[in-house]
């Protein structure tokens, strides 16, 4: 009985003193906070081990995150995980989605980032660019070719013969109208004057024939025969060659340049009514194209922009100095702060630590009561 109660006691104290001892060591870690002097000198494991080693600390903890934690490899893998990529295209149609509703106008935003009187600035601004162009347009030495499409330059050839049948076809309707047989007559008379002496005889020798009935009739023909039609369609062939071999300065070379250049750039601001557009809210004017803008134009984006991440997250991470910013973080941690991080982390297992000292403190007692009743 007495061997029982004396091992009892061995084993409890031994187990006091070991979760005790560990209790203890476990406290030693931060406490005390800073250094304890006696006599003015410095009593031997103040401050405790975390404070006294806090900036060793830091600079291990910026060099672990930036090694073993935060890698470029990890967040490189990351960025090509599929449901990342979801995850982004989903806050991104979401941010969008939330500003589209509040409904401003193009006015509005502008005016939100300093521009005022954006109407009037932007009208100002898109004229001027349009008549610089028109006129850099009108002042070019390329020739005309140069700036029409090969398909209308081959729509134009093949309508050449329709126009010069046209052309004919309406030389004819003048001749054979009155207002063609008065014109013909009046140039009759006039070259008849003209020729004086000689003209009179002529009239006289026609007599009571009328001239311009004649020619009336022979016109009608020569508008109508096919050779005509030929000749105007070879003209024209002629001339719209020389108009492509011709440049654009020379072609433009009789206009007023300036002129001209501002009435069509106000005549095209006028058509595109910049007024309107900017008063329209801006969810309006993208409703058009916001499918292809959330189903094509956003993915196309993620996917270029994560690329491109991937190929310089090194560089961005070298230039946010992230193991800098760790360290300055957790040198910026008051010891108190410090152990309360380390605590909320670990404090299950450094109370495990507690018991298992108290443990191996019980079990070592139990085996030095054996010995001592062996001895």
């Amino acid at each position: 009985m007495e061997f029982i109660l004396t091992s009892a006691m061995m084993v409890v104290i031994s187990a006091f003193i070991g979760g005790v001892t560990n209790y203890i060591a476990i406290k030693m870690l931060f406490r005390p906070y800073r250094p304890i002097y006696l006599f003015g000198k410095k009593l031997p494991f103040t401050p405790g081990l975390i404070p006294k080693r806090r900036d060793e600390l830091a600079r291990q903890l910026g060099k672990m995150v930036i090694e073993h934690l935060v890698t470029p490899e990890g967040i490189k893998k990351k960025m090509e995980e599929v449901s990342f990529q979801k995850k982004i295209q989903l806050f991104l149609l979401q941010s969008i989605d939330a500003w589209l509703a509040k409904q401003k106008t193009l006015t509005e935003l502008l005016e939100e980032y300093g521009v005022s009187n954006s109407k009037e600035m932007i009208t100002t601004r898109l004229e001027r660019a349009i008549e610089k162009s028109i006129l850099h347009f009108f002042n070019t030495d390329q020739k005309v070719s140069h700036f029409l499409p090969q398909e209308w330059k081959k729509n134009i050839e093949l309508q050449i013969p329709n126009l010069a049948e046209w052309i004919a076809m309406k030389g004819v309707q003048y001749v054979e109208s009155d207002e063609g047989k008065q014109a013909l007559q009046r140039m009759i008379d006039d070259f008849l004057q003209q020729k004086g002496t000689f003209g009179g005889m002529i009239q006289m020798f026609l007599g009571n024939l009328n001239i311009a009935d004649k020619i009336q009739l022979e016109a009608a023909k020569f508008f109508r025969h096919q050779g005509t039609i030929d000749l105007i369609a070879s003209i024209l062939f002629k001339e719209w060659s020389r108009l492509l071999e011709m440049p654009v300065s020379e072609f433009t070379s009789r206009m007023d340049k300036d002129k001209t250049s501002l009435s069509i750039a106000k005549l095209i601001s006028e058509k595109i009514r910049i007024y309107e557009t900017l008063d329209k809210p801006i969810s309006e004017l993208i409703q058009p194209y916001k499918q292809a803008i959330t189903e094509k134009m956003l993915p196309a984006v993620i996917s270029s922009s994560v690329l491109y991440l991937q190929n310089s997250v090194e560089q961005i991470m070298k230039a946010f100095d992230i193991d800098e910013i760790v360290t300055a973080q957790v040198e910026s941690f008051s010891v108190e702060r410090l152990e309360e991080v380390v605590l909320t982390i670990s404090k299950r297992e450094f109370k495990m630590i507690t018991y298992l000292g108290a443990l191996l403190g019980g079990i070592i007692g139990f085996v030095q009561s054996i010995i001592i009743l062996f001895i």
